[in-house]
Order: C-alpha cells, then structure tokens, then sequence
C-alpha cells in the first residue's frame, strides 16, 4: 500500500513503502486511495436499469448488483414522511419515472411524489447477502 507524499515527491514504494522518512506509520483511508490507484469509484452507478416489473437494478462502478424493489424504495425515501407510512398503495409504490442526475437517482411515482437518493446512500440501501453479511 502506498503513501501521501508531500507535493513534488515521488510516491514510496515496497514493503515499508506507508512508512514516513522517520520511521512512523502512516494511517490511510482506502477512499482516499481510489483515485490513485484509478479504481472507479463504488458509489457511482454504471448502469441503471429495470428489473422485471417491480425493481429497479443498479450496476455500481466496482461491478457489484443491487435490487432495489420499488415498494422498499419507496419506503426507504429519504424525505422521511415515507417510512411513517402505515401502508402504501399501489399508485404510491409505482414509478413513473426513474432519472440518472449527478446528485442521485430521482424517482417519481404515480402519486406525484419525487424522490432522490443519493449514490452513496442508495448503495448503503443495498440487502444484498454480500451487503448484509449474508443475512
């Protein structure tokens, strides 16, 4: 694992390589590494897309799948008001639109309500096994 080095310096490489000059260690978060390494960014959607006639799927930049079902969706909407509902209707649970915009996935659904989640938060929604320590 490599290290931050002050500007104009090469980065360190090897086996000490997150050691500073003086012998300390120092301590890096794996965020702050994807860009180095030119990774794609895991909150950041490839493809969006539908999943038969009740879900919406999203392909992340780390190629890992989720399943979002739109009533589940619908009742993880961040507004808050959503999730404190007792039941949801039909009209309520189903889109009628779904947009990529650089801030999140918004969605509209048949009762005029506008949803937006962001990437980072949407990718948090995911009940995947992988996700959810296979529970």
């Amino acid at each position: 694992m490599g290290s931050l080095s002050d500007a104009g310096c090469a980065l360190p490489a090897g086996r000490h390589a997150s050691q500073q000059a003086d012998g300390r260690r120092r301590n890096l978060n794996r965020k702050l590494l994807l860009p180095l390494l030119g990774q794609p960014d895991p909150n950041t959607p490839k493809d969006v897309h539908l999943v038969g006639r009740y879900a919406v799927g999203i392909t992340w930049g780390d190629e890992h799948g989720s399943i979002y079902p739109f009533e589940r969706l619908r009742r993880d909407c961040p507004c808050g008001a959503c999730a404190s509902l007792d039941t949801l209707t039909q009209t309520m649970a189903w889109p009628t639109d779904i947009k990529r915009i650089p801030e999140g996935l918004r969605v509209t659904w048949a009762d005029g309500h506008t949803s937006l989640y962001p990437y980072p938060d949407l990718r948090a929604l995911c009940r995947c096994a992988g996700c959810t320590g296979g529970h």
